[in-house]
């Protein structure tokens, strides 16, 4: 067996060496540490291959795997950055949405402060005017007398 990594930023440097684009390394290269330090880089990819895999691979079938292995990264930091923006915008609408909740909770009180206050002006005018009536009435029936 042989452990074959895959650079997808060929040049990076990892685990102390810098990398191609792909290499093969016999099975007992890396530690196992190491081999999980590759593994959770999303630049690297790491696969155990026969001793035959190196020579039997053309440049074409290589360059096809590098190419598959750069669209599923792409597509995953895609996915994740359209979750992330999707995240943002919804929480975003709620603060805004409470924002506004409370906004027109406060208008609504001022309205109905508003109303009982101009109710009440309402009702001691009607009073006076009621009171007026009476006296304008007690005054016209005291001069017919």
């Amino acid at each position: 067996m042989k452990i074959q990594i895959i650079c997808s930023s060929p040049g990076m440097w990892r685990n102390g060496i810098q990398h191609t684009a792909s290499e093969f390394y016999p099975a007992d290269r890396w530690s196992e540490k190491e081999l999980e330090r590759f593994r959770a880089d999303p630049a690297f990819t790491v696969r155990e291959v026969d001793e035959t895999a190196e020579n039997t691979m053309t440049e074409t079938d290589f360059q096809l795997r590098v190419n598959a292995e750069v669209v599923r990264q792409v597509d995953a930091i895609k996915a994740s950055l359209q979750a992330s923006f999707a995240d943002a915008v919804k929480s975003a609408v709620e603060d805004k949405t409470a924002e506004l909740k409370a906004e027109q909770d406060n208008a609504m009180d001022k309205a109905g402060k508003d109303l009982a206050a101009a109710n009440d002006k309402v009702g001691k005018l009607e009073k006076l005017l009621s009171d007026a009536k009476k006296a304008n009435k007690a005054s016209a029936d005291a001069g017919d007398k």
